[in-house]
């Protein structure tokens, strides 16, 4: 191969291409006369070029990352180097918008053949809202078991359940014969709760460095924990020996989810949906994270702020889903004073009301971040006294607001404010430059 002059490298990869159209169209095709019942059209297949094995096999596989789905179950059965490159590809990345059904077919298909599961690289499991059964669980805990070579895995489940158990965790010991091995994963996904069992697998996976917990925390420092406990539990009845049991006056108890120091050393992204201030902290605590989206709920955003801080390494980007009402009044002055090497925030205020002139007053706090490039606050818009209901005042007030901030920050790229319009600066050779600033706004509707 590395003797072949380059015309002749051109000639065989057109060959190999035009090979694998050639068995994609006549395998359509007869698939076409097998539903239609028709002869006609039987003229139009070719007959492909042999093809040899002359190209590289990163070389094929990246031909087979471009085909759908359908189209790699055809090329698979082209000949033995396709079958063996497009069955690495077909089980790379399984899962994803997969019904229970399918799920189901497909975990009985690698539970069977031995060799399959190694090839899975990336595996979903989005069943949040499917009732499954213990031999579901059963069958999906010696699937992942098999899957030694996964390094990504999301894994929704419905929230009533929270089977960690089907969570392999890592023998301690090197000398592990290999088929008891697991996988390493660099990704993580998850719907379980966070409780021991899911910290003591967090422990066995020292190289992830991508993290979302989905799940809720089992103690009162989630202020959603006590509507969670009637969600989970019909009627209210709470059972004595659920997790979810808790005196009434909910006082905050030490969070039973604590990781060893020494795990997750190479955590650079972690997102929270539901976690309070304590899980927040016992994830990130001295370890490198520096891109984050967490909740905020009152009475807990400060103290979660405050759990920001414990990372190792400086927060560069954060995410920030704000149930507190108070907390529109004080949280970019917060942000700012704790986090002064941001370079993108995204603020999402879901219950509390913002005004134009509130959003004006607040553009001083932004002095304290000295690399801030990208920021977006949205929350619904009240108005302003002296708007009497004019629209317009809105969008005038969008853009002062866009030049107040960068006036306080001049590091800042992008601005989104509560119309949901992207404002960017502009050059001052632009036409549209006028004497209000060169801020421009690129809205849906192609302002």
């Amino acid at each position: 191969m590395a003797t072949l002059p380059d015309s002749q490298r051109l000639v065989r990869t057109r060959m190999l291409l035009d090979d694998l159209i050639s068995h994609v169209e006549n395998e359509r095709n007869k698939r076409h006369l097998a539903v239609s019942g028709s002869t006609k059209a039987l003229g139009v297949f070719k007959a492909p070029a042999t093809v040899f094995p002359v190209l590289p096999l990163e070389i094929l596989d990246y031909i087979c990352q471009q085909l759908t789905f359908s189209d790699l179950t055809i090329v698979v059965q082209a000949n033995s180097t396709l079958n063996l490159v497009g069955t690495r590809r077909l089980y790379h990345s399984i899962g994803a918008d997969m019904d229970s059904t399918r799920m189901l077919q497909c975990m009985i298909s690698l539970d069977r053949n031995p060799e399959l599961p190694l090839l899975v690289k990336s595996f979903e499991v989005n069943l949040i809202k499917e009732f499954l059964t213990k031999s579901f669980y059963l069958l999906l805990e010696r699937t992942l078991r098999k899957m030694v070579n996964l390094t990504a895995l999301v894994i929704e489940l419905p929230k009533r359940h929270s089977p960690t158990w089907i969570l392999p965790i890592t023998p301690s010991s090197s000398s592990t014969p290999l088929p008891a091995r697991i996988f390493r994963l660099r990704s993580l996904t998850t719907s379980m709760h966070c409780k021991p069992p899911l910290a003591r697998f967090l422990d066995s996976q020292p190289e992830i460095t991508e993290l979302t917990l989905r799940g809720i925390n089992s103690d009162a420092s989630n202020p959603l924990f006590p509507f969670m406990t009637t969600l989970f539990h019909p009627n209210g009845i709470i059972p004595p020996d659920s997790p979810f049991a808790m005196s009434s006056n909910l006082t905050q108890a030490p969070s039973q989810f604590t990781l060893l120091p020494t795990s997750l050393s190479k955590l650079t992204h972690f997102n929270a949906i539901h976690a309070g201030p304590a899980v927040i902290r016992d994830i990130i605590k001295s370890r490198p994270v520096t891109h984050m989206s967490i909740p905020l709920f009152a009475p807990h955003t400060m103290e979660t702020l405050s759990a920001l801080s414990s990372a190792s390494k400086p927060l560069t980007r954060l995410s920030v889903m704000s149930f507190d009402p108070l907390a529109p009044s004080f949280l970019i002055e917060e942000l700012a004073a704790r986090f002064p090497d941001l370079e993108a925030l995204h603020i999402v205020v879901l219950m509390a009301e913002v005004t134009a002139g509130m959003l004006l007053d607040w553009g001083k706090f932004l002095v304290g971040f000295k690399k801030l490039k990208y920021i977006t606050f949205m929350a619904a818009l009240g108005n302003d006294n002296d708007t009497h209901g004019d629209e317009s005042r809105e969008e005038i007030n969008e853009k002062k607001i866009a030049k107040v901030w960068h006036a306080s920050c001049s590091t800042l790229k992008t601005i989104i404010l509560p119309q949901g319009k992207v404002w960017f600066e502009g050059t001052r050779e632009d036409e549209t430059v006028n004497e209000e600033g060169n801020w421009r706004c690129l809205s849906s509707d192609g302002e």
